[in-house]
């Protein structure tokens, strides 16, 4: 699987070298890289979606925001998440091509006309470096032996004791969340975290509710990429890889515990790998300022490319209202109104949609929400609830 795992990484660092130039870090600047890749049933690959991004809001900040405004503000900019809204944008739009009978790249209607995903279709996820949050911590391994050193054993990923030893951990600016017990002692050293809870990542030093990378990734693999509003139109649709990029920080054990173990095995487990393939523009010596800009890409008819500052469009403010970044709330939203138009002979009970919050729309889509309860109560006992401010709007 080594070969599968350099295509993927390959094919989403070139589809981001091909992007235009502007807009990337500078040259004291690094930034994080993510990608979802389409595997079809002959094996050819090709990017989706991608994104690249490295802040988050504060809740302070959001809840500035105007009544008009609404949705349409990115709470959450990191690359993984943005790259999972950039793929939600591009379902949307293969499913207006079925519906329009103009070729699907990877849905069409089954005999009861229901759309569904072509047969030995796959979703591969890139990342340039590892998830924030408890995939990112592990030990730093000690080379000259003359510190107190931890002892850490591990298995390889052909089951193979490894025994290291370390004096120090990788570190996360997530912080674990409220009510989860233990919180991270920041002793020095490798007792600087513990690992398990829960984690939100930090908004410029203001709390947030946004969940760490590596917990959102979890609980992506259950309930799948598509979200509630889309869960009322398809199926889930599930990663079936996870690949990092080269030369970064790295340890399986980690990205499993992260994703799965931690949970008591319970999650849908997935292939992880590290790629050789190297992201020219990761952290490193020279670049060790986060780029405050996001590129956001997806293979979709109109549109494709979008650029993001502070959960804005790039150039827009709050005084320019209107023309939203197309993956916030409210566009997606938006999306989901026009499919659903198409659609609504298998929602005909449902009158004035469009006076329908998007709170409400996701209470809606029973099946996934009965499953995410259900998934709150056994492992997520303390994932927060997203502020209503966020949610309780309509077009």
């Amino acid at each position: 699987m080594e070969n599968f795992a350099e295509d993927v990484a390959r094919l989403c660092i070139e589809k981001y070298n091909f992007l235009k130039k502007t807009s990337k870090p500078n040259a004291h600047e690094w930034t994080v890289l993510s990608g979802i890749v389409l595997k079809n049933a002959d094996s050819s690959m090709s990017v989706v979606a991608l994104a690249t991004g490295t802040k988050c809001l504060g809740d302070s900040e959001l809840s500035k925001d105007s009544r008009e405004e609404k949705g349409s503000r990115l709470s959450d900019s990191h690359a993984e998440v943005l790259s999972r809204r950039a793929f939600i944008r591009y379902l949307y739009d293969q499913i207006d091509l079925t519906l329009s009978d103009s070729g699907s790249a990877i849905f069409s209607r089954n005999d009861k006309n229901k759309i569904e995903l072509n047969s030995n279709i796959s979703f591969h996820f890139f990342s340039s470096q590892t998830p924030c949050g408890d995939c990112s911590i592990f030990p730093k391994l000690e080379t000259n032996g003359l510190s107190p050193c931890k002892i850490s054993i591990n298995k390889d990923a052909n089951g193979h004791v490894i025994i290291e030893s370390y004096k120090d951990v990788h570190r996360t600016g997530a912080k674990c969340v409220k009510g989860e017990g233990a919180q991270d002692p920041h002793l020095s050293g490798a007792d600087y975290h513990i690992v398990g809870p829960l984690r939100t990542k930090p908004g410029r030093g203001d709390p947030t509710s946004s969940l760490s990378c590596s917990d959102k990734i979890a609980k992506w693999l259950i309930l799948g990429l598509q979200g509630s509003l889309l869960s009322l139109l398809i199926s889930p649709i599930k990663l079936e890889s996870i690949t990092i990029g080269g030369d970064s920080p790295f340890s399986l054990d980690a990205m499993e515990r992260g994703l799965y173990k931690r949970f008591n095995n319970k999650l849908v487990r997935i292939n992880i790998f590290q790629a050789k393939t190297v992201f020219m523009h990761k952290k490193g010596q020279q670049r060790s300022y986060p780029c405050p800009i996001s590129i956001i890409w997806c293979a979709v008819r109109n549109s494709a490319l979008e650029i993001a500052v502070a959960g804005r469009k790039q150039g827009i403010t709050k005084k320019r209202k209107g023309n939203n970044l197309l993956i916030t709330r409210r566009m997606l939203l938006q999306n989901f109104l026009q499919i659903f138009d198409k659609y609504q002979n298998y929602y005909s009970e449902i009158r004035h949609p469009k006076k329908i919050t998007y709170y409400d729309w996701k209470q809606w889509s029973i099946i996934y929400q009965n499953e995410w309860k259900q998934l709150k109560r056994e492992l997520f006992h303390n994932w927060p609830c997203k502020p209503m401010h966020l949610q309780n709007f309509a077009l």
